[in-house]
């Protein structure tokens, strides 16, 4: 077992949203996937992920290698973090408490079958709910049929 282990967020219990066991993702969820793709769509987000794949690193190592500022790789770790590809961990520094990057999964297996059946839930859910609206909105009186 990965020193990584299993967790799930409270939707992965119902077998939709985040599951994370051995090192592996499973995207369930459409809210889910947005947040892991919008995470996976920087390309420094990306560099991180590359540096902390082989060691955990903390803040102040990811600004200096990649040439961006503390502040800024702590914004885009924090996004990683949000989208659970990222843990934070901290550790006594030399100025106080560092903060160090590890990552939590190797593989992202996103069960589109599960999501698009979930968005088309979604959709007929809400065309249910608007389509009897619409056509109770414009159905003709009886005097316009026989004018």
């Amino acid at each position: 077992m990965s020193s990584i282990g299993k967790t799930s967020t409270d939707s992965a219990k119902s077998g939709r949203g985040i599951e994370i066991e051995n090192d592996i993702m499973y995207v369930r969820s459409v809210e889910d996937l947005l947040k892991v793709a919008e995470a996976l769509s920087s390309r420094t987000r990306i560099e991180i992920l590359g540096l902390i794949a082989s060691q955990e690193m903390g803040i102040e190592d990811i600004a200096r290698i990649l040439g961006q500022s503390k502040a800024n790789i702590s914004t885009h770790v924090k996004r990683l973090e949000e989208a659970n590809l990222v843990k934070p961990e901290y550790r006594p520094g030399q100025r106080g408490v560092k903060k160090i990057a590890r990552l939590t999964v190797r593989r992202i297996i996103i069960e589109l079958d599960t999501i698009a059946q979930e968005a088309s839930r979604k959709l007929h859910s809400s065309l249910s709910e608007i389509a009897p609206k619409e056509l109770e909105s414009k159905e003709p009186s009886r005097d316009e049929h026989f004018g």
